[in-house]
């Protein structure tokens, strides 16, 4: 199928699930019941969601939960029969969708999310993905039905606003949010950190309305002093100069430019950037051994300035915007985030950004730890490392894409962090890969659920090809991460693409 096709395909899909939400409805008591996911994504979707209800004057009931899995679906199954409520999932779902058609009727919900399906190992299954579209026509919106990558092409608050767009057109002026969530799931993967796909699409939105610009850059943060963007900076971490400010400021004022402490990244022309730059890629080459290519590529991306926000620095740009939703929902804060997401500024921006200096903190703190302290193992085909005592359920995915994407650790191979979950005899699991390794052929999606197939485990998880997840058992947690080696060995021996 074309491209053209598919997403013409896909725009009457959507067209369709329209109809039948409109439709629906009528049958059931308001409030409509969205839940959604606590991570900059979901907040997004979850905003998206509240703002068009709100101006069709739906009356709604929004939830934001850390994972949806047998008990909360049968729990949420509970609840609307009792209430006779619709509900709409978001971020979630598609993962879950067998167990939502086992406990929610027909007709009672709607699931707008990206993931690869329940029992869907990856999108070459394309027969058993055109059977789920037909079965779950029109109340089941996923990008993979449409030969469309979840994992690049569209986030979740994609779905969400192209859904709301589709709705009413005046909604388009939500497509920055969108945006902000793509780049919250770190989809920007084109060259530079373009977008791709639908996510082009509605960045093209954005562009129209004046909403974003888009701008070549050093890859540190724009609001904080540069050598303190450099010490604490996620994307490009060198070591000698990684959570040193003093070190940083130095190694600045040895460029030639001339820095003062308080000056940003904003308060230097081009002339002076490239010259730092030049100077970073040869402390990375000459002190740190890095691959000059590698260190290059990650040092000059677009930035996507949010225009409307230019009064609010820390979340004047979507990486900046995703980083703070992030914090809000990963520190029991989420309905902050989605204030924040919906519009709040004058009451919210202040709390928001103690919670996002605490997470900041914690990340690198955490960082430190898993490095220095010799926690992090591995096996012929994985890295691994538990949390203990320092890293939380709600942070361990976020760990694990820190460090693969860093120059910190050996990333030829994937990498899978688990933490305690609060009150349950369980491990949170959460696995991340390269680009280079998915493709290469790992799918963590399909090594998560041929995990747990072979194990025999009754739990939900997937995702998408180089981030995935799930809960295991503790005692079960060394069989798991053993098969876990054995499944992406066999992965990369066959070079199979997903």
């Amino acid at each position: 199928m074309s491209d053209l096709n598919q997403k013409k395909e896909f725009y009457d899909y959507i067209g369709n699930s329209i109809k039948f939400f409109n439709e629906k409805i009528d049958e059931f008591n308001f409030p409509i019941r969205i839940f959604t996911h606590y991570d900059a994504d979901g907040l997004c979707s979850g905003a998206i969601l509240s703002v068009m209800l709100f101006r069709e004057k739906i009356p709604y009931h929004l939830t934001i939960k850390k994972q949806l899995d047998r008990q909360n679906i049968q729990e949420i199954a509970i609840s609307i029969e009792k209430s006779n409520n619709f509900v709409i999932f978001s971020d979630f779902g598609s993962g879950q969708c067998q167990e939502i058609e086992n406990n929610i009727k027909k007709g009672q919900y709607m699931i707008l999310d990206h993931h690869l399906p329940q029992k869907i190992a990856n999108k070459e299954m394309k027969k058993e993905l055109k059977d789920l579209k037909e079965r779950h026509f029109p109340f089941h919106i996923n990008p993979y039905f449409f030969e469309i990558d979840g994992s690049v092409d569209v986030a979740a608050a994609g779905i969400c606003y192209l859904f709301s767009r589709t709705m009413n057109p005046a909604n388009i002026d939500l497509s920055p949010l969108a945006i902000i969530a793509a780049t919250g799931d770190i989809q920007d993967q084109g060259p530079n950190n373009t977008f791709v796909g639908l996510n082009s699409e509605i960045l093209n939105d954005a562009l129209k309305e004046k909403k974003i610009e888009v701008k070549a850059d050093l890859n540190f943060s724009s609001f904080k002093p540069l050598h303190q963007a450099i010490a604490y900076s996620n994307e490009i971490q060198l070591p000698g100069l990684s959570q040193r400010e003093d070190v940083s400021l130095k190694f600045l004022q040895k460029t030639g430019v001339f820095v003062l402490p308080g000056e940003t990244l904003n308060d230097f022309s081009w002339d002076e950037k490239r010259i730092i730059s030049s100077a970073i890629v040869k402390y990375a080459v000459d002190t740190c051994g890095l691959d000059p290519a590698e260190i290059t590529k990650k040092l000059i991306i677009n930035k996507y300035l949010l225009l409307d926000e230019i009064n609010y620095p820390e979340i004047s740009e979507t990486s900046e915007f995703s980083r703070l939703l992030n914090s809000c929902g990963r520190t029991g804060n989420a309905s902050l985030g989605i204030a924040i997401a919906m519009g709040d500024r004058d009451k919210s921006i202040e709390k928001v950004r103690k919670i996002l200096k605490n997470y900041k903190s914690k990340l690198s703190k955490s960082i430190e730890w898993v490095l220095s302290e010799t926690k992090l193992k591995s096996m012929d085909n994985i890295h691994y490392f538990y949390g203990e005592d320092i890293i939380p359920e709600e942070i361990i995915g976020t760990i694990c894409s820190m460090l693969i994407n860093s120059q910190l650790i050996d990333r030829t191979k994937p990498i899978l962090g688990y933490a305690d979950k609060i009150g349950e005899d369980f491990y949170k699991v959460s696995a991340r890969a390269t680009i280079d390794l998915v493709n290469d052929g790992v799918n963590l999606s399909q090594v998560i659920k041929e995990a747990t197939r072979l194990m025999k485990l009754e739990v939900l998880g997937g995702g998408h090809p180089p981030a995935a997840g799930t809960k295991i058992k503790k005692e079960k947690i060394d069989e798991f991460l053993l098969i876990c080696d054995k499944i992406i060995k066999k992965q990369l021996k066959h070079k199979i693409s997903f």
